[in-house]
């Protein structure tokens, strides 16, 4: 996801480093990894807060099932270890600050046919 090319820093590899750190072995990208372990990340950024910040949303979808069921308590698990780095690491460049937007709540994914848990936080993020 490199390169956006929008006003603000394009904060994907350091959110995905933060992922990999807060569940270490479990596949984490922006497209959507393999196997039945997963977290799938979306970034959207956002209008600019100030005039050397941008506002931007990552939502979070943490899979985790065997035979198509999810199994809730793990996949709510890897998304909570997840936000809670994101909070703890959120004054890391290029993020100013993050809060929970949203979430955890489960949905259906009806492409895969599977639920999962999902939710959002809203980065502040540094301006080129």
């Amino acid at each position: 996801m490199a390169g956006i090319g929008l006003l603000g820093q394009d904060p994907s590899a350091k959110l995905l480093a933060i992922a990999q750190d807060a569940v270490p072995g479990v596949p984490v990208g922006f497209d959507m990894p393999t196997g039945s372990r997963k977290l799938f990340l979306t970034l959207s950024a956002g209008a600019p807060v100030t005039p050397v910040s941008q506002r931007w949303t990552l939502t979070i979808s943490a899979y985790s099932s065997t035979a198509g069921i999810l199994d809730h308590a793990d996949a709510d698990r890897m998304w909570r270890a997840l936000v809670r780095a994101l909070l703890a690491r959120r004054h890391e460049w290029p993020l100013i600050d993050a809060d929970l937007q949203a979430g955890p709540m489960t949905t259906h994914d009806t492409q895969s046919d599977v639920d999962y848990v999902y939710g959002a936080v809203m980065l502040t993020v540094a301006m080129n």
